[in-house]
């Protein structure tokens, strides 16, 4: 509903977060400072009862935020799925998230207790000859007295594959738990690795996705460092993008086989048909885009797959606002569409990024569930505040657009709808997933989305006027005796 309402979740860090780093005019030249501080950031929703998982409070105040905020929406997800009290085989049940290995808040508060204090003290002592071994004790516990806490029981979440340890463990997961780090490919990689868990047999249920729910200021350093950061805002594939922006998020998704979540009369939100994987090789750059690498990994998808990529019907692109990335992948997708013969203007293109800011290891997966939402509710989603494209989509001849507006996926006659997602990480490794509309005996049997629209047309056909008539009747009644009413249920 979000992004059907275009909600712009980018926004100015608050003061605490900014501290000291902001030097707009000389950020560019020193590596200790950054010249903005939008980005999309959690706040709020960065709100986790560790109690309510078994967890004892003090991980929450001195560990890695991402352990109790990937656990959470892991729980959320299988609840979802209808697997939070229902019995199911466990042993067979894993989960893979994509999780990068940045610096995060719990490892700086480790060195914080120990190497940053020792620094500090003994600076203390040059400066200050005068003061005892005592009086600097007491100043140092002074100054632990105001970090988080550390102790015995936080050198597990400290640990980044315990973030998917801890889910194991708190939901009773007996299959594979791991993380991956693919950079911003990360979530979709770890998708890959669920689905090849169920695929080849190992696992019949697979929680998967990806966690990035801390950006410091200090990530921010490194970005304007090579200035990828933009100074207004994240307009993916606008003329005159200046730069990405960075944004926090965790998603998780429940994975089954079509057949068995078909056997078990399970709600399927829409099916992965295919996974393409590919490297850059031998780029100009370690973090330069190489449009070979991205046409590799499409293509790979689609073999895959068995479908034609003329009849994809919407692209969730990477789309980071960057100059260099947007054309490069905007060459990518109208390549590869226009080598298959897709019609001009026959496929919708965007980026969840414009609303999110680009979320690093969770970016993909966020990308997976706009497409798989998309599909479920049959709308195609505006791609938010661009109004100039850039010219490889702009040409009249190119087979994508951008939508202004959102507009309900009409079906086509000859397939179902489809939708394609891509993720390109740093160090050249790319993913694009094809997905497609679940159309079987356990389709969504009301409209998708009919409890969010505020007016409906309600028409009535009967084979004679008193038929009629008893039908409307009927309505009449049901109006009559409540106002709880959902429309779908008319």
């Amino acid at each position: 509903q979000n992004i059907l309402d275009k909600v712009d979740a980018v926004s100015e860090a608050d003061a605490e977060w900014t501290g000291p780093y902001l030097d707009p005019e000389n950020a560019a030249r020193r590596n200790d400072r950054i010249y903005t501080t939008k980005g999309g950031f959690l706040r709020d929703l960065a709100e986790v009862d560790p109690a309510e998982f078994g967890v004892m409070p003090s991980m929450a105040d001195g560990g890695d935020p991402d352990h109790l905020l990937a656990l959470k929406h892991a729980r959320d997800a299988l609840a979802d799925a209808g697997y939070l009290n229902k019995p199911f085989n466990r042993e067979r049940a894993g989960i893979v998230l994509g999780r990068g290995t940045y610096s995060n808040r719990g490892q700086a508060n480790v060195l914080f207790h120990g190497m940053f204090l020792d620094q500090a003290m003994d600076i203390v002592r040059k400066v200050r000859p005068d003061l005892s071994e005592d009086e600097i004790a007491e100043l140092r516990a002074g100054f632990k007295k105001q970090l988080p806490p550390y102790s015995g029981e936080m050198v597990g979440p400290l640990t980044p594959n315990v973030i998917t340890g801890m889910i194991a463990n708190r939901l009773d997961l007996m299959g594979p738990n791991y993380i991956v780090d693919a950079a911003c490919a990360s979530s979709l990689i770890a998708v890959a690795q669920a689905a090849e868990e169920l695929s080849s047999g190992r696992c019949d249920l697979m929680l998967t996705g990806g966690v990035h729910a801390q950006t410091p200021p200090q990530l921010y350093i490194q970005f304007c460092q090579i200035q990828a950061l933009s100074r207004s805002r994240i307009r993916p594939f606008q003329k005159g993008a200046n730069g990405t922006l960075l944004g926090e998020g965790v998603g998780v998704m429940a994975l089954k086989r079509l057949a068995d979540a078909e056997r078990d009369g399970d709600r399927i939100y829409a099916v992965i048909k295919g996974i393409g994987i590919a490297s850059d090789g031998k780029a100009k750059g370690l973090l330069t885009p190489r449009l070979e690498g991205e046409v590799l990994a499409v293509k790979r998808a689609y073999e895959s797959s068995g479908i034609d990529p003329a009849s994809i019907g919407l692209i969730e692109a990477h789309g980071t606002g960057t100059p260099v990335g947007d054309r490069a992948e905007a060459k990518t997708i109208t390549e590869s569409l226009q080598a298959e013969g897709a019609a001009p203007k026959s496929c919708a293109i965007g980026s969840v990024k414009t609303l999110l800011g680009h979320t690093k290891a969770s970016a993909g997966v966020s990308g997976l569930i706009k497409v798989a939402l998309s599909l479920y509710h049959r709308t195609l989603p505006a791609h938010y505040g661009v109004d100039k494209p850039i010219d490889a989509i702009a040409d009249a001849n190119s087979p994508v657009y951008l939508l202004k507006d959102n507009r309900p996926w009409l079906a086509h006659p000859d397939h179902p709808r489809r939708g394609g997602v891509s993720a390109f990480g740093f160090g050249g490794t790319n993913f694009h997933a094809v997905l497609e509309e679940y159309r079987g005996d356990f389709a969504a049997p009301a409209a998708p989305g009919s409890t969010q629209w505020p007016y409906e047309l309600f028409l009535f056909r009967a084979k004679d006027e008193a038929a009629l008539n008893a039908d409307l009747g009927r309505m009449v009644t049901a109006l009559r005796q409540g106002t709880n009413l959902k429309l779908r249920d008319l």
